[in-house]
């Protein structure tokens, strides 16, 4: 097949959805097929890529934080796209790029198919001045719309296909979690010992660790006062936050003011080839995110045989057995901490919750989710 995937969010932009993405499109052509990507310029680029079409894009920061806006009518993208012969396209957005899917899919009578990511409602802070005159109420409608004028609809989560479901979205859902690359983030390597001696960590030390854009979305914040209570009742524990985002500095002098400085570790962005050593330094995974669809990290964490401590809440409740291979908590600081306090605590629970998350890890492949995702071109097709 010849695929088109029309993105607003791809390399060297960084986060959860540009490596699912990637993913995609390094899957699909391991598989044979031929793929074509539509994504925003960014200035950084000086080569061209094969197969991969950049379309201008309007940037501007957010709290020193850095975002691009497609404006895909100044590309000339027609006679590109006419020109490919696709097949097949698939939408990762309902907004910009994704409007270019649609109107292609309809011009050229290919099927579509739309991954819904994001909830998009969760994320109108990114556009300031503006976001305070949208309701959340309006952009849930708009994507909706949108997905109903789709072939086949991806839900990375069943609670996000019940999500849609009770928006008024058509029943005619996929139910398609992202695969991860279970080989990489589960082999056993020096990742322990290198990163634990960068810190100062010793052996003895239990480690929680989080990946994440540090926004406002994921709720890092709560994890910082999740923590707190946490070292208050047992002070051999360090926590590591990885990544990066426009809240980093506040949430470093958070830190600093709670007194745990030396305790909470902030390592800034780290490369996906790099991050598999610091889950491999960790014993827990813990995850506050309110806003997710899927939210991979808890995968990879899972893969890499940590426990996971997470708020019960879209995107998670599919990835964590509750008891099994970690805990679902409430939205309560109190309970989160007294769930992870339980597994530091308790070194054969730790051990248990370790082997099943490897053993629950196998549905997270990357190879059966691009089985399934070809499945569901044919059968449009």
């Amino acid at each position: 097949m010849r695929i088109g995937i029309f993105t607003n969010y791809f390399p060297p932009s960084v986060g959860g959805l540009e490596n699912s993405v990637l993913s995609l499109y390094d899957g699909l052509k391991k598989a044979g097929h031929e793929v074509f990507i539509f994504a925003p310029k960014y200035s950084s680029l000086d080569k061209e890529e094969k197969n991969i079409f950049r379309c201008r894009s309007l940037r501007f920061k957010y709290k020193g934080y850095q975002y691009a806006i497609t404006v895909p009518f100044l590309f000339g993208m027609d006679s590109v796209v006419k020109n490919l012969h696709l097949d097949i396209i698939h939408s990762q957005q309902p907004f910009l790029l994704g409007d270019e899917a649609l109107k292609f899919s309809k011009t050229l009578s290919i099927p579509l198919v739309f991954t819904y990511h994001t909830k998009y409602e969760d994320h109108l802070h990114y556009i300031p001045f503006i976001s305070k005159l949208i309701p959340k109420t309006y952009i849930i409608n708009k994507a909706i719309a949108y997905l109903n004028q789709c072939d086949g609809v991806i839900a990375p989560s069943s609670s996000i296909k019940k999500f849609i479901l009770s928006h008024g979205a058509k029943p005619s859902i996929s139910v398609i979690p992202s695969g991860i690359n279970i080989e990489k983030f589960s082999k056993d390597g020096d990742g322990r010992k290198r990163i634990r001696e960068k810190y100062k960590i010793s052996n003895d030390e239990v480690v929680l660790v989080t990946t994440s854009r540090i926004a406002e979305e994921k709720n890092v914040k709560f994890l910082i006062n999740s923590f707190s209570k946490i070292f208050n009742n047992n002070k051999n524990v360090k926590f590591i936050i990885v990544g990066d985002g426009p809240l980093k500095k506040t949430l470093e002098q958070m830190s600093k003011e709670l007194g745990l400085e030396k305790n909470i570790i902030f390592t800034g962005w780290i490369s996906q080839e790099k991050i598999v050593a610091y889950y491999q330094a960790s014993d827990i995974f813990v995850f506050a995110s309110l806003t997710e669809t899927q939210g991979l990290v808890v995968a990879e964490a899972i893969v890499s045989g940590l426990p996971v401590v997470a708020i019960n809440a879209s995107g998670t409740e599919d990835a964590v057995v509750n008891g099994e291979n970690g805990f679902l908590v409430e939205n309560s600081v109190d309970d989160f901490s007294e769930k992870a306090l339980k597994i530091i605590n308790d070194i054969e629970l730790r051990k248990k919750m370790a082997a099943q998350a490897k053993i629950s890890s196998k549905k997270f492949s990357q190879e059966l989710w691009i089985k399934k995702i070809i499945s569901l071109y044919e059968s449009l097709l």
